[in-house]
């Protein structure tokens, strides 16, 4: 169990990475290159489905760690973290100007990153229960 807590807290944190980087650097590309902008990658849709990984391993890599040491306030900085990110995605497109739902992501995706890391630290320091 301890093994799988890890493996989804470092994938999390990589996938909250790859939102970030997703969102400063396609627009770029896209710029750059004008073809960039007809893949899959510069689809709203991307952004959603990296959401919904996302949400599945951060909720199941911070459930187990906070089971384990019971630090439940990381937990709701996670949750927090993935609010923030499913706000941007599905309703900062409509609502705000582009660099604002970039902030947000960002936002949500250092969050989670933060409550993974204190997760992941918690269960390495033998805190766990």
């Amino acid at each position: 169990m301890k093994n799988l807590s890890e493996r989804l807290d470092k994938y999390a944190i990589s996938l909250s990475a790859m939102c970030v980087i997703h969102c400063l650097f396609v627009p770029l590309l896209v710029a750059l290159l004008p073809a960039f902008g007809a893949t899959f990658l510069s689809d709203e849709a991307f952004h959603r489905w990296l959401l919904v990984g996302v949400l599945v391993t951060s909720s199941s890599a911070l459930f187990l760690g906070c089971k384990k040491h019971n630090q439940w306030r990381i937990l709701g900085y996670g949750t927090a973290g993935i609010g923030v990110l499913f706000f941007a995605a599905f309703f900062a497109h409509d609502l705000m100007v582009e660099e604002g739902e970039k902030l947000l992501t960002i936002l949500g995706s250092v969050l989670l990153v933060i409550s993974h890391y204190k997760n992941f630290n918690l269960c390495q320091t033998g805190r766990c229960h």
